[in-house]
């Protein structure tokens, strides 16, 4: 660490990241902190308010939408020109509104508008002793005179201040119109959606939000003082001339109100979003003081991040330096593990999957300098190498191993023949029965052309001639089909065993691999000269 703080670029980069933190705060904080802030914060507003207002009444016509709905279902499964079906509408009225989130009552009337039936939410079913004749509502006088479904507007009485609309629809008996089905929403009653969802909406904003008719009556407002109620005319004014949701503002004489219009399509209700400007004002004045402190802090943290900061990027670097270095000398095993920025991290990455990658292509070299490339068996070189480590061991611990060369008979009658191409499919096939018929602690190789030699360690001569004469006699049923015909091959197996050498002319490792192998090709000659496809262990002149 003493050499990061002590280098040069450190003490250039504290100064260069120093002056570009006074020049970084002071210009454009100065014009957030006296143009933008108080802009943007309104436009942020404005923009909520419309949103707001345009969500809500969008809501409200669903639910509006909904309620014809649910009336007209309704409808259709009321009877009654046979009275004694009656209670049974009666009960599907009670169950209906009893389990709805939308309606708090309903009524049933014959085709003069003379109730048959009175539900409430609160008492349910209601016996009428006096069938009223109510036959001069608008939602009575709609459905009858033009079958269709009918929405009321708000509905308020001196003997009942809350306000409620009716959804109404004609009840229809097949072709037959028998009365009508109207049923009630207050939208005071906190059990009612219409309620919970204006109310929710209000909690969770500044300003106040309610609904209006389209003649400027307050039908929905969580002060309950306020439904009646009339609102500006200048508002008013704005309603009736424009279609679509949008955004007044209000003049006044202690300053101006912004108001947001959000306007329903399924009756003539206008949800009103309407918030001081001085309150808006004044959360951009929060904003702007906390703009300004954080200027001061940031100017007076400004040094001490400089020095933190020119660690972060130096240290890292140093990282990386020492691990190039490492990498360049052969090391193909460094990681970096960087805790630092984030390019710093995907530097690490990057480098750490260039070792990785680096790795992984020097051990596949290294696979393939001692793997044969047609065959996938190992190679004299590594057969080499793997043949002194087992004659040491054998040698060390005293016991036998055995070592088998065979070859293709024939082979150059099978090029000739069928070409190279399948003789190279013989090789293969050869390798892969190989690999097949020994054990994992066997080692196979392709020592040169068709000339293969298996390495059995732990095995003795005895043991080494039972696998010896399975190989054979499993390669002597292999077959490959070509155009030209079936391919079928024998071999011939020499083999000697580390017991044998007695009489060896040497002690040093490297030529007592040097004997076995001569032996073992004598023996494999043998075996040619004796007839070929057998298996013969090699015997010495004098035995």
């Amino acid at each position: 660490m003493k050499s990061i703080y002590q280098s040069k670029l450190f003490k250039q980069l504290i100064a260069a990241i120093s002056v570009l933190i006074i020049l970084a705060i002071g210009i454009p904080g100065a014009f957030t902190f006296f143009y933008i802030t108080p802009n943007v914060v309104e436009e942020r507003y404005h923009s909520v308010m419309i949103n707001d207002v345009k969500f809500l009444s969008n809501r409200l016509d669903w639910l509006l939408a909904k309620s014809l709905g649910d009336v007209e279902y309704l409808s259709k499964k009321i009877t009654l020109s046979d009275p004694s079906k009656l209670e049974e509408a009666a009960k599907t009225l009670d169950i209906f509104v009893s389990s709805s989130a939308i309606f708090t009552g309903g009524a049933v009337t014959d085709m003069n508008g003379i109730m048959q039936l009175f539900f409430s939410s609160s008492q349910g079913i209601i016996e009428l002793k006096h069938k009223n004749d109510i036959s001069h509502r608008d939602y009575i006088q709609y459905p009858l005179a033009k079958h269709e479904s009918y929405l009321s507007d708000v509905i308020i009485t001196e003997s009942n201040p809350s306000p409620v609309i009716f959804v109404s629809s004609i009840v229809m008996e097949g072709s037959q119109a028998s009365g009508v089905l109207a049923l009630s929403i207050n939208l005071w009653n906190e059990n009612n959606i219409f309620h919970s969802l204006v109310n929710g909406f209000q909690e969770k904003k500044q300003g106040s939000i309610y609904v209006v008719d389209g003649r400027g009556t307050i039908v929905f407002h969580t002060d309950k003082k306020m439904v009646g109620h009339k609102i500006h005319p200048d508002i008013l004014s704005q309603i009736a001339e424009n279609k679509e949701n949008m955004l007044v503002n209000l003049p006044r004489e202690n300053g101006k109100l912004d108001i947001a219009l959000g306007k329903l399509k399924k009756n003539n209700w206008v949800v009103v979003y309407e918030m001081d400007h001085e309150e808006i004002y004044s959360m951009s004045k929060i904003d702007r003081y906390m703009l300004l402190s954080t200027m001061v802090l940031v100017v007076i943290l400004g040094f001490i991040a400089s020095g933190i900061f020119a660690r972060i990027i130096l240290k890292p670097l140093e990282e990386i330096t020492n691990a190039t270095e490492q990498v360049a000398a052969g090391d193909f095993d460094q990681r970096i593990n960087c805790k630092g920025h984030n390019d710093f991290q995907g530097v690490a990455h990057n480098f750490n999957i260039m070792t990785t990658n680096l790795r992984v292509q020097y051990d596949q070299l290294e696979k393939l300098s001692m793997q044969d490339y047609l065959t996938g068996l190992a190679n004299r070189r590594y057969f080499e190498h793997q043949f002194q480590l087992e004659l040491e061991r054998a040698c060390r611990l005293g016991h036998v191993s055995t070592l088998l060369i065979l070859d293709i008979d024939d082979f150059k009658k099978i090029n000739d023949k069928f070409g190279h191409l399948e003789g190279d499919k013989a090789l293969k096939l050869l390798a892969s029965t190989l690999k097949e018929q020994i054990r994992e602690v066997d080692l196979p190789v392709r020592f040169g052309g068709e000339e293969f030699l298996i390495l059995l360690p732990e095995t003795s001569l005895e043991q080494g001639k039972v696998v010896a004469e399975k190989i054979r006699e499993r390669v002597s049923q292999l077959k490959i089909s070509t155009r030209k015909g079936n391919i079928t091959f024998t071999i011939s197996i020499g083999m000697v065993g580390l017991e044998q050498g007695t009489d060896f002319t040497c002690t040093a490792l490297n030529c007592v691999g040097d004997e076995l192998l001569k032996r073992a090709d004598e023996a494999l000659y043998q075996a040619k000269s004796m007839g070929k496809n057998r298996t013969e262990i090699w015997k010495s002149p004098n035995s």
